[in-house]
Order: C-alpha cells, then structure tokens, then sequence
C-alpha cells in the first residue's frame, strides 16, 4: 500500500504543481477537478486501506483523463504520473 500511496502523492504533486504553474485558464478547473479525485482516493485509501474501495474513484478518472487535455510538458508528466499509478493499483 505504501508504493500506490507514494504513486499517488507523486501525481497529487505534479497536480498542483501544474496549477501553479498554468496561465492557461482554461486548464484551471480540469487540474483542479483531478487534484480533487486525487485527493478523495488518498483519503479513502488512507482510512480504508483497501484498494478495492476507490475502485470506482479510479474508473470515473479514467473516463475524465480521456476526455480532458493538459498542454505541454506537464500534460505529459501528469499523464505519466497517473499511468504509473493506475498501473501499480492494477484497478485498470
């Protein structure tokens, strides 16, 4: 549990750390849409320690990664991030 947590926080991280960075507006409430998914699965994860329980969490993040965009390089870094926890989770 402590890997997926770590994965987690590292795409928590590169979240806001693209928010803060952003003078795109319109990427604004898509980045804060996911830090807040984000921060719903670490607080289910946390209390629960079950993976299973954000199961449902991580489905709907999925379908919004498809249809939501980041531009450039922290699109792909934030892409990374959430490829490389989804993968440890193996929810997807």
């Amino acid at each position: 549990m402590d890997k997926i947590l770590n994965r987690l926080a590292q795409y928590i991280t590169v979240l806001k750390t693209a928010l803060d960075s952003t003078n795109q507006a319109n990427e604004r409430p898509l980045l804060l849409m996911h830090l807040a998914a984000s921060a719903e699965m670490f607080a289910v994860l946390n209390q629960s320690n079950d993976l299973s329980a954000i199961k449902p969490l991580v489905k709907l993040e999925v379908q919004s990664h498809g249809r939501s965009f980041i531009s450039g390089h922290f699109g792909e870094e934030i892409d990374s991030k959430w490829s490389s926890f989804i993968n440890e989770t193996g929810l997807v």
